[in-house]
């Protein structure tokens, strides 16, 4: 039997110091042997700072890759998802919330630094935003955040949204040299970082004239309240397909704007990949729509009536509305395939088509990172690479894995697909004998989850292929026709 250990306030001080003396000395067996200390004490999960070793865990991860590879633009790097995986554990942990709010919002900045990274910046910019909702004037959340806008810039085919973006990450890196930002638990040499990324931006556009001249905020929402409804709702949840999203919840982005970027083909070519990206588009739409009308207050549709269903007494959630729901988890799903799909036949990688998925598309023989990709430097590509990291693992110790609820999402989708989950309106998620469960209100969280993730794939795909396009063509002098396609 293992034995479980406990700490102190003074003594959990004590044990991050050490952490930080082993990685400034720069001694990997230290930081391992911290590590596997730290393991013992999580495996308690009543302890009241668990979320502070979770912490911990990833600074040890963190700590042992820059003694490594600091600068590493390998695909995959075992300790720096082993750091967001603990960061991810941190946060998901119940004692979470006992941390004070600085440090809770340290945590959520960490997470995003090591997303954004990794070419995840759209998700990274919601978790510098739950950062600052938390400590409204923090530095660290408010300069990795221009950081992360400035580095999308280059993934945005539209040059228009490309500008607004690098004033408003002006405008984030400016905020970290005002008088009353918030340094607590952070880096106040970054202050230098951030001035001179926020020079170099005021060096290439005038950002406050942009700013004076686009408002964010005086675009129609509908004409119906219901319409308003659903966009708001939609943008609350950043779930357009803009990248105008990242500038928050104004107007601006409340519409499905994301298409391809240009890209050459052979003159005879049909447009495949404009067909493709577009009907993946029309399903991520009906799939956040059903979401949308799957979580609204409960209402019984027409078509529930004289459904003679048979009440089995563990308040089951039988509806149009809770199949809605299933839907979007469904569909979303679903997108995840179709997008490694595209990625396939846009990279030319000769997978059988009825065999590709988001987990193999990347690997040769499920081992390797394909050679077609070791040498591309595609921040967005790499990112839809390390989002598929997020759906796999058959259990929460899976070493493919990064995200603690990988395999629920993996046992969820094949319930769904291949035999039963009954939704219940309260109460537990026991199986009702060979029947699995789950509680409405954890059904809703997975399916919010599992849409975000394909919204973020949808616009990493096309932000990769921007990149790729500019790659493939940068030398070539041969001549192009071009074409213009009408909108729908």
């Amino acid at each position: 039997m293992t034995q479980i250990l406990t700490m102190s306030p003074e003594e959990l001080h004590e044990f991050g110091s050490r952490i930080d003396d082993a990685e400034d000395a720069g001694d990997l067996a230290q930081l391992e042997a911290l590590d596997a200390q730290a393991a013992t004490l999580v495996a308690d999960e009543t302890d009241q700072f668990s979320a502070y070793i979770w912490y911990f865990r990833s600074n040890i991860q963190s700590a042992i890759q820059t003694i490594q590879d600091p600068q590493s633009w390998k695909w995959r790097q075992l300790h720096r998802e082993r750091q967001i995986l603990y960061l991810r554990r941190a946060i998901a942990h119940k004692t979470f919330l006992l941390l004070p709010e600085v440090m809770r919002a340290s945590i959520l900045v960490n997470l995003g630094n090591s997303l954004s990274a990794f070419g995840r910046g759209l998700e990274a910019i919601e978790l510098y935003d739950s950062a600052l909702e938390l400590v409204p004037k923090y530095a660290m959340a408010q300069g990795n955040r221009g950081e992360a806008m400035y580095a999308l810039l280059r993934s945005i085919p539209d040059p228009g949204h490309a500008h607004l973006l690098a004033a408003y990450a002006h405008q984030y890196l400016e905020a970290t040299q005002a008088a009353d930002a918030n340094w607590e638990n952070g880096n106040i040499n970054a202050k230098v970082h951030y001035k001179a990324y926020a020079e170099h931006i005021a060096g290439k556009i005038d950002p406050e004239q942009i700013r004076r001249d686009q408002s964010l905020d005086e675009f129609s929402l509908g004409k119906s309240s219901a319409e308003r409804n659903y966009r708001l709702w939609s943008l609350r949840h950043n779930l357009f397909l803009n990248p105008l999203n990242v500038l928050g919840k104004h107007s601006i982005a409340a519409g499905d704007r994301m298409n391809l970027p240009s890209h050459i083909t052979p003159i005879m070519d049909p447009p495949q990949y404009i067909a493709w990206f577009n009907q993946m588009k029309q399903e991520y739409i009906g799939a956040r729509w059903f979401l949308y009308e799957g979580t609204r207050l409960p209402r019984r549709h027409f078509a529930d009536r004289e459904s003679f269903l048979v009440n089995t007494l563990d308040y089951p959630a039988h509806s149009l509305q809770t199949e809605k729901l299933r839907t979007a988890f469904r569909l979303a799903y679903g997108l995840l395939d179709k997008v490694a799909g595209f990625v396939n036949t846009y990279y030319k990688l000769g997978m059988d088509a009825k065999r590709v998925d988001l987990r193999n598309v990347w690997r040769e023989k499920k081992v390797d990172l394909r050679p077609e990709f070791v040498e591309k430097k595609n921040l967005a590509l790499r990112g839809l690479c390390w989002l598929a990291l997020d759906i796999i693992g058959d259990d929460p110790n899976d070493q493919d894995s990064i995200a603690p609820e990988a395999a629920e999402l993996k046992r969820i989708r094949n319930l769904l697909e291949h035999r039963t989950l009954v939704i219940r309106e309260m109460g537990t998620a026991s199986p009702l004998g060979a029947v699995e469960t789950i509680a409405l209100g954890d059904f809703e969280r997975h399916a919010l989850h599992i849409v975000k993730l394909a919204r973020a794939a949808l616009m990493y795909l096309a932000f990769s292929m921007k990149l790729e396009e500019e790659e493939r063509h940068a030398s070539d002098t041969s001549l192009a026709a071009p074409i213009e396609l009408p909108l729908l």
